[in-house]
């Protein structure tokens, strides 16, 4: 009996060393299924964040495009392009202008993404010099940061400001042959079909400026006399329907109304824009839009026939294809 309890005798120092054993195989087990698990993982979530990021830039570059058609007056669109991380990147796109019927390369803008949907534009600086007007106007002409030509300036008619610009007065100082665009404000809001009816036939208007403002912005406006630039945050318009799918009214509306259910970095502007604008029955409708500004585009010649048009308030230069032609 006692030499069959010995055969079964509890050995402490093999004991030891088997658990050691059993202790090392385990950690090298674990080692070995980190090593080829931890670059599984990594793959997977590079791809994850990659394809995330991908679809937000994406995303941005719709609502980009979309809110370009209703706020940058005479500015389109040529290309997109991205640089994109594990936690969002940045858009490039690039702009041009029609100028007559000629490509006028713009400005390049670029904005910051997130994965959660949100942009923000990286702003470049500008220069602004007194208009010959009064000081106390409060008006300056501004240059483009890209190209050095001049941003239009509109005067919204609800508005009594000190002193009016009417470069129209000023074209005949422009070779004839100059293209030049016009920022025309009007003397009153119209609807559209009432303002087509009024304007020369022979003359390219490319941009119609929308009252988009609400009553209490207006207020804030008024106290100011606040000229609106081409290049503020709160301009909106659309582009004339000669731009096929990115012009007329109905695609103003139709991109308001998007922007306002899907964006987040221009849901505000949108919801703006459709709380002054929506009539009785909460949606926009073409009845609902009026107009009291527009871009037009053309020779110094073909555009003087705008002088003396009783609807036009003021006028102002943007870009002038010849920059040696800029009147005094």
């Amino acid at each position: 009996m006692e030499k069959d309890l010995n055969h079964f005798s509890f050995d402490e120092k093999q004991a030891t060393k088997l658990m050691r054993k059993a202790k090392l195989w385990s950690t090298l087990k674990m080692i070995g299924i980190t090593v080829i698990v931890t670059p599984i993982v990594f793959v997977l979530l590079w791809y994850g964040f990659r394809s995330w990021s991908l679809n937000q830039a994406q995303q941005t570059m719709k609502e980009i495009v979309m809110f370009n058609e209703i706020s940058a007056p005479n500015v389109h669109i040529s290309h997109q392009t991205y640089d994109n991380n594990w936690f969002g990147g940045t858009i490039k796109t690039k702009t041009f202008k029609w100028i007559g019927n000629v490509p006028y390369v713009w400005e390049s803008v670029e904005r910051k993404y997130t994965l959660f949907g949100r942009s923000s534009r990286i702003y470049g600086s500008f220069g602004a010099i007194p208009l010959d007007l009064p000081a106390e106007s409060n008006q300056f002409n501004r240059y483009n940061a890209d190209t050095g030509d001049r941003e239009m300036i509109f005067y919204h008619p609800e508005i009594s400001y000190d002193a009016y610009k009417d470069i129209i007065s000023d074209l005949n100082q422009v070779d004839d042959t100059t293209l030049v665009e016009l920022g025309l404000s009007f003397d009153k809001a119209y609807h559209f079909d009432e303002i087509k009816s009024l304007v020369p036939s022979d003359v390219q208007f490319v941009w119609w400026w929308v009252d988009a403002y609400t009553d209490d912005y207006l207020v804030y406006m008024k106290q100011g006399k606040q000229v609106i630039p081409a290049d503020s945050m709160l301009i909106y318009g659309f582009h004339s329907e000669q731009f096929e799918i990115t012009g007329g009214i109905d695609t103003f509306i139709t991109n308001v109304e998007q922007l306002r259910e899907s964006s987040k970095s221009f849901k505000w502007a949108a919801d703006e824009i459709h709380k002054s604008l929506v009539g009785d029955n909460q949606s926009i409708e073409q009845s609902d839009v009026k107009i009291i500004g527009a871009v037009v585009t053309g020779t110094s010649k073909q555009l003087e026939v705008l002088q003396g048009q009783s609807f036009i308030k003021a006028s102002t230069f943007g870009v002038i294809s010849d920059k040696k032609s800029v009147p005094n």
